[in-house]
Parts: structure tokens; sequence; C-alpha cells
């Protein structure tokens, strides 16, 4: 597996202003070495044109896993990480084609807004303390929004059900308003923010009922999961090995004592934010009258032909697919 591919872009300068900070960085940024990760730049034309560019290459097959857009706002005191993108045009000059549209959606029939798929958690961490770095409601509705909202619609409607690729638009102040070196550390920060996940280490069990049906319990409202599938399970805490944790974990959300007998699956799945590393362990029968859901909405008993029938999340599905297409595992002997 190859190093991350991070694509940083920026644009040439407009209108009354004689040059573009976001310019000046991406060219900058070409001549350092950045060993954790592979950089690609790209100067994007103040243009329509140029807000469709990175949403062709990556309809086009180009791989990326962190895309980072900067901009110039002159009128901004902080740096600013903007945290949506509008689905309007509501420009009040021309951009450099000459183009100015007043009203209108960006892209018909989708969505009015898109939010960044950045690790915002991990970026508030970083910056917590930092006053010259904030988020933004407003992207403005000139290229900059444009640009981000393509890029965003493109990585959210081609992501088939994983995680789209982490992204983000950050305005840049004037480089009197905050210096340039100032300016390409918090760049760079957030590139780190975006590539370097911390490993969750969780364990899940794989629960049959008599009739050799897979256990499958459904994430609570108001989780970041609400509404998708999961094995029952969770972290492993300092101290424990997965057996442990895993019957600790069953106690608490299914009110059940299970001593787990043996490994199944294990599997590491990258989401925007972290990396799963998760072992599934076989726990035999259990009947469902013994089972109580502490923190689950729900609960199926699945079959080899039905274990698709549900939305699982990203990190079970593999382990799913694998099982649907050549069995489920089975009992050990002696519980046969």
């Amino acid at each position: 597996m190859g190093l991350p591919i991070v694509l940083v872009t920026g644009y040439p300068k407009f209108s009354i202003y004689n040059e573009n900070v976001s310019e000046k960085m991406i060219q900058f940024m070409r001549n350092r070495d950045y060993g954790p990760f592979e950089l690609h730049t790209l100067l994007l034309p103040v243009t329509e044109e140029g807000s469709n560019l990175t949403a062709k290459k990556i309809i086009n097959g180009q791989k990326f896993d962190a895309i980072i857009h900067l901009g110039l706002s002159n009128s901004r005191e902080n740096i600013s990480l903007e945290r949506y993108a509008y689905n309007e045009y509501k420009m009040t000059e021309n951009d450099n084609s000459g183009r100015c549209i007043t009203s209108g959606q960006i892209i018909q029939n989708d969505v009015d807004i898109y939010e960044t798929t950045a690790p915002m958690n991990i970026i508030n961490q970083k910056f917590l303390d930092q006053k010259n770095v904030s988020w933004s409601d407003d992207p403005g509705r000139f290229i900059c929004n444009e640009t981000y909202f393509t890029t965003l619609s493109t990585v959210s409607n081609m992501s088939m059900g994983n995680q789209p690729i982490p992204t983000i638009f950050i305005h840049l102040p004037n480089e009197k308003k905050i210096n340039f070196m100032k300016q390409l550390e918090v760049v760079e920060s957030i590139i780190d923010c975006m590539i370097a996940k911390p490993k969750l280490f969780v364990v899940g069990g794989l629960i049959f009922d008599k009739q050799g049906r897979v256990l499958s319990c459904k994430r609570p409202k108001g989780d970041q999961w609400s509404g998708w599938w999961e094995f029952p399970g969770g972290k492993i805490d300092l101290g424990e090995n997965p057996y442990q944790a895993l019957t600790r974990e069953l106690s608490e959300e299914l009110n059940v004592h299970v001593i787990p007998i043996q490994i199944e699956e294990n599997v590491v799945f990258d989401y925007i934010d972290k990396q799963i590393d998760l072992t599934i362990l076989n726990c035999g029968i259990i009947s469902e009258d013994e089972i109580t859901l502490v923190e689950h909405d729900d609960m199926k008993w699945l079959s080899r032909e039905e274990l698709l029938d549900v939305k699982w999340l990203p990190a079970d599905l593999p382990i799913l697919e694998k099982w649907f297409n050549e069995g489920l595992p089975s009992l050990p002997q002696d519980l046969m």
C-alpha cells in the first residue's frame, strides 16, 4: 500500500487583487519534501471549468486520500475552515471568464448543502487553543463555493456507501493579517489531521440462535451511525484481551454473560477520522429470551441468505459479504 495521496488546490489572482496567497501556497508546497504523504497540487482557473476540475479528475478515476481547496478571502482576519458548501449562485462580480451568475443552482436536483467530510473532531482538538483558526459557515457564493460544492457532491455520490474522501475548503486571509509561514503551518497541520488517524481496537460478537442465524443489532437514535446495523461489542479497554473485552461489552449491551469461544475474523478498516481493528469472536448459541437490548434500538436474526438485507457498518460489511458468499462459520465441535 503506497503513501496517502493529498491534493491541494489554489487559485491565481482575480478581480482587483494583484496576487493570491493560495497560488503562492501551492507553489511553495511543491518544493517541500512531505515524507508521510504524496503531494499533488493544482492551480484552478477562476472559471466554471476550474470549479469542476477536481470533480472531473475524481470521476475519471484519479485517487486521492484527502482534498484541501485553498482560496483567498481578503476580508477575513482568521484562517477560515469552511464547514459547508451551498448549491446556489449569488455572484456579485465576474469570474475570470466574464461569467456572473446572480441566482440559481450549481447542480440541478442536488441537495441544498453539503458539509465538509474532513474529520472535524480531530481538527478541533488540534486547533482548540489557536485563535487565528476558526470554522466558518459562509464560504461566499463565488468560485470558492462552486468548487467546494462540486467536489463535495462528487466525493459524496461516488463513495458507494463507504466514507467519502476527506475534503475541506480553507479561506486564507491577506498575508498582512497572518504571515505566510504561519498560514503554511496551519495548512500542513490540517493535512496531518486528515491523513493521520487514531487506531481503535474493537471486538464484535458472532452470536447464533438455535436455527443457526446470526444476531445483528441496530445503532440507536442520536448515535453518529444511527440506523446502521452491527455486531454487538465495542472497544478493547487498556489491559483487556479480546475475550475479556467482549464478555464485558455483551454484559453492558445485551445483559448476558458470555464466554467467547474463538476468534473467527479480523479486519482493519479506515473511516474518515479513525482506523478500526475489528476482531469477531464466536460466542455460540444464545436464546433470544436471554437478551435485553440496553444500548441498541432493535435486533434481528439473519440467515446466510439474509445477511446483506440490513445496512451494516462499513467496518462490519466485508465480513458479512465473505460469509454471504462462502458460508457462515460453524460452532466448535464440542458445542454441536
